[in-house]
């Protein structure tokens, strides 16, 4: 059992203030529940956007039944045990000079938890769009130390929504998607977003009632337009409203390499294929996730993502989306002649075999360029568009490896390109490249091949 246990939590000032369980009083307490994404639940539900039996775009979906919309939380039936009022919670705020947070927070704690945690709210994060975080005290604070806090200028590319190059639609079996509204090629943007809140996944070892009342004080403590983005989201668990949403439509991102829930509306609402034709990374700096087209995109097709990892064979990537999300996967990959995806199946496997042996740095290593060649051809025969990146890679460290500058360079080129749209600009496969990139002599995979020491393959001798 949990209570507000009256001691003092510094909160990057040393002042202190006493928790008191009475009607009207400042509480800045311990609190023993948080969100409802524990990491197992993150595991079993990543990257995940708007399910194929979702309400229609008017409802959302409470106790299992489609509801009209609403832009508030007021039909919905809640109690909250948090006795401070957010009219108190902002007065209490306001008292202390630069305090970074909007709101006085919340906090609550147990005997499983190390430290408190607590809801941190921010009206005015990313130009007013507002940003809630549940995670301790220490990672609070390290997270205002990113760019995205610290230099405002940083997110001059994010949450422009209000001229998409998508529409949205409304499908019988997928529920909302969005369809490209005009030309869309590879590299071009279509989201770039911060998220309403940020959820650390370990904050679920508090109770559940406590982890309930924090999503519904960050939900409160959101600038009027945010909460009427996160109340149009859709639920699919039939759970707590609020919970409901946020299991429903989180990404997983990671901040220090620290796991956190995102929740970001606009990205939500992109359904799966397992060839998609749009890849995302989040980027921590400036807490954003990006969303680029990774192939011409017409206008009239849908734009997807991928949920899973779709480098898997079929049988596998369908037992997880079924398990995971609820449904049968009907992307043209998967409902293809089983002659086809037997084909596919073989592809795939055959791919993994040889991206072992180019892997394979010993002396007794077969790989050769026709190797990095073939892997080339199957990603691209398999529409792995977001995954070209690895392939390109490995081309360009097996040419380098046989010191052959241009193909290396070739396919460096390459692999930077589509490490950026699928990794991210600071990911160390795309620092990696680019040196290859400028210069492949200048890297650790230079002539090794051809280097080996005798009673190695000697395969380099013949390039």
């Amino acid at each position: 059992m949990t209570s507000l246990v009256p001691l003092y939590i510094l909160i990057g000032y040393s002042f202190a203030v006493m928790v008191l369980n009475m009607k009207g009083v400042v509480s800045f307490g311990l609190f023993s529940g948080t969100f409802a994404l524990t990491q197992d639940k993150l595991n079993q539900i990543p990257q995940q956007a708007l399910l194929q039996d979702a309400c229609p775009s008017d409802s959302i979906l409470r106790d299992g039944e489609c509801h009209l919309a609403v832009t508030a939380p007021s039909e919905v039936t809640f109690k909250s045990n948090i006795t401070t009022s957010l009219d108190e919670a902002r007065l209490a705020a306001s008292q202390h000079p630069d305090f970074p947070w909007t709101f006085w927070p919340e906090c609550f704690s147990n005997e499983k938890t190390a430290e408190p945690y607590c809801v941190f709210s921010d009206q005015n994060f990313a130009n007013g769009r507002g940003i809630f975080i549940v995670t301790t005290e220490t990672l609070a604070y390290k997270m205002l130390q990113k760019p995205a806090f610290t230099n405002p200028q940083s997110l001059a590319r994010s949450n422009h929504h209000s001229n998409p190059p998508f529409i949205q639609y409304e499908s019988p079996t997928k529920g909302r998607g969005l369809i490209a509204n005009k030309t869309l090629f590879r590299g071009d943007q279509i989201f770039a977003s911060t998220p309403l809140l940020l959820a650390d996944p370990e904050a679920y070892k508090l109770i559940e009632s406590e982890r309930i009342d924090l999503l519904y004080r960050g939900v409160e403590t959101l600038p009027k337009a945010s909460q009427d983005l996160f109340w149009g989201l859709l639920g699919h668990f039939k759970g707590d409203p609020v919970d409901d949403r946020i299991n429903t439509n989180n990404f997983e991102v990671f901040i220090d390499d620290q796991s956190q829930a995102a929740v970001l509306p606009e990205i939500a609402m992109l359904n799966h294929d397992c060839r998609a034709n749009a890849a995302y990374f989040f980027d921590q700096d400036t807490l954003t996730h990006h969303v680029h087209a990774m192939r011409t995109i017409q206008p009239g097709e849908e734009i997807t993502i991928s949920y899973i990892d779709s480098e898997k064979t079929r049988a596998h990537r369908m037992r997880r989306l079924e398990h995971n999300w609820g449904f049968k996967c009907d992307c043209s990959a998967c409902t293809a002649h089983p002659a086809l995806t037997a084909e596919s199946d073989a592809r795939l496997l055959q791919i993994e075999e040889l991206i072992e042996k180019l892997n394979d740095w010993t002396d007794a290593s077969t790989a050769t360029p026709e190797m990095a060649e073939a892997v080339v051809s199957m990603y691209d025969q398999e529409r792995l568009w977001a995954y070209q990146a690895t392939a390109y890679k490995h081309a360009a460290e097996v040419y380098s490896s046989f010191g052959n500058k241009f193909m290396a360079i070739k396919y460096a080129r390459l692999s930077v390109e589509f490490s950026i749209l699928d990794k991210g600009f600071s990911d160390s496969d795309v620092k990696e490249m680019k040196k290859m990139a400028k210069d492949p002599a200048m890297t650790w995979s230079w002539k090794k091949r051809v280097d080996l020491k005798k009673g190695g393959c000697g395969c380099g001798k013949a390039h």
